[in-house]
């Protein structure tokens, strides 16, 4: 008996002194590699440079005929410069500014701010979260990690308006001459793969020299650079196809495919292809500018990135045979036959919705301006159109004719994020349309181009602010509405 105690006693000795023994030799191995991982040159295969890519600069709030001529300054660690100029109320500059740094320095300061000149007086634009008067609310306030490639600040990962894009409206301030800007920060590397060094040696294993761009390690659909990007980690196999982690109906692999427009699978897009129709006689439909730019805006107050592709995408834009009417018979053929091109272009079903900008819509009622509807057997409420030819019956001034088109479009679109008479009663209520019918009063303060009162004057969803009888539209938004099996019964006007 007593053997078998001083066997265990033994046994236990020897256990726990092995244990103290792999402890202590883990902490030597850990103060080695710490000691190992002290970075004098965050890489050594080349001066390091930051390149600030600046992508797109859109005024938010703006006057018809405006068309702003922009400047940025750019401050990285001290070094200022003033750069561009670029006109437009929606520029894409595709521009550099590459910048030498300290290599032995892991983070790098950057201060964005943009200017509109007028004449030659320049006035500071509003591009940044923060509240605050003067040029301190105003200015982008970025830091950039030359270890592995993020930056933080003003802008950052998972933050609710995307990763590179930031706008003045995020203060919840609109009149301090409001714009947005999308970018994208990064460094030279050896071989040139977005891959920082410290990255390649001490996280992934890869040759820092050898370009691993466009290769994806695991076989889950996206490649290295993209998963690397946004906090995946390209080793390990994630079902790209159906995460969503944004909820806006585009999943993660075609959030990749749409990267160059800045697509974020943490930050809500919604994207809208849009094609034009023959005149009768000569010339076609139009989406104007002003038009355009003003429903973007809405939704950008909402952070949420509308992006139309009316040609600049090179999918849309397209000029479609001309017929008078534009009746859903019609939206079904032409949605095979432009839009998913005869079953070459499948991948777009998942990504756009698509808007035909037509003449006139149902013959029986010539002063229907549009409608939304599911050009396929599958219940999926994608697609809409807009008369412009019955909107120049009724409107005749340019103002108002590109309001109401503003207006409309908002209105059709609306449907397909899932606004409808069984969502809010006001929506889509004929009552609401002259002063002695019940609903007017009852629903004039739902403020929504979803209130026919309103539709071709308002250009925004309401957002429950306005009192008795209004509704919050934006609440219930819903981008991934479109892939959703839906089929809508005709409103019952009360």
């Amino acid at each position: 008996m007593e053997k078998r105690y001083l066997a265990f006693i033994v046994a236990t000795l020897v256990i726990f002194s092995s244990i103290i023994i792999f402890n202590e030799s883990r902490k030597r191995k850990s103060m080695v590699e710490a000691k190992e991982i002290v970075i004098n040159d965050y890489d050594p295969t080349v001066d390091l440079e930051v390149i600030f890519r600046i992508d797109r600069i859109r005024k938010i709030d703006f006057e018809r005929g405006e068309e702003p001529l922009f400047v940025l300054e750019i401050n990285i660690d001290g070094n200022k410069y003033e750069v561009g100029e670029w006109k437009g109320l929606d520029a894409y500059p595709r521009w550099r500014h590459i910048q030498n740094v300290d290599d032995s320095k892991e983070n790098v300061t950057i201060e964005i701010k943009l200017f509109e000149k007028i004449g030659d007086e320049k006035i500071q634009c509003d591009i940044s979260p923060r509240r605050g008067e003067y040029s301190e609310g105003k200015t982008l306030k970025l830091i950039y990690s030359l270890k592995n490639g993020s930056w933080w600040g003003d802008d950052f990962l998972g933050d609710a308006n995307g990763y590179g894009h930031a706008s003045g409206t995020e203060d919840g301030v609109y009149d301090e001459n409001d714009c947005e800007i999308f970018f994208d920060i990064y460094q030279t590397d050896a071989d040139a793969d977005r891959l920082t060094w410290y990255e390649e040696v001490f996280i992934y294993g890869t040759d820092p020299n050898v370009s691993d761009y466009g290769k994806d390690y695991d076989g889950d659909g996206v490649p290295i650079e993209w998963e690397d990007k946004y906090g995946y980690n390209p080793f390990i196999y994630e079902n790209h196809s159906s995460l969503d982690p944004d909820k806006d109906g585009i999943q993660n692999i075609e959030e990749y495919m749409m990267r160059e427009w800045h697509s974020d699978p943490f930050s809500q897009d919604i994207f809208v292809e849009v094609d034009f129709m023959e005149n009768r006689f000569f010339g076609h439909t139009t989406f104007p500018e002003y038009s355009k730019q003003r429903v973007i805006s809405a939704f950008t107050k909402h952070n949420i990135v509308l992006h139309i592709d009316d040609g600049i995408m090179g999918q849309g834009g397209e000029v479609l045979p001309y017929v008078k009417f534009y009746t859903p018979e019609y939206m079904a053929l032409y949605y095979k036959k432009y839009f998913l091109n005869d079953g070459k272009d499948e991948w777009k079903r998942g990504i756009f919705r698509y808007c035909v900008f037509c003449h006139y819509t149902f013959p029986a009622k010539k002063n229907v301006a549009g409608y939304s509807y599911w050009p396929t057997n599958l219940d999926k409420f994608c697609s809409f159109a807009v008369g412009i030819r019955v909107i120049k019956n009724y409107r005749f001034t340019p103002l108002k004719r590109e309001t109401a088109i503003a207006s409309l479009f908002m209105h059709e679109l609306g449907h397909t994020l899932g606004l409808f008479w069984h969502t809010y009663h006001g929506c889509d209520n004929l009552t609401t349309t002259r002063p002695w019918y019940d609903g007017w009063k009852k629903y004039e303060n739902y403020k929504s181009c979803m209130n026919y009162r309103y539709a071709w004057s308002l250009v925004d969803y309401s957002d429950g602010s306005h009192g008795e009888g209004d509704f919050n539209d934006w609440a219930v938004v819903d981008p991934a509405f479109f892939e959703k099996n839906f089929f809508a019964e005709p409103p019952i006007i009360l």
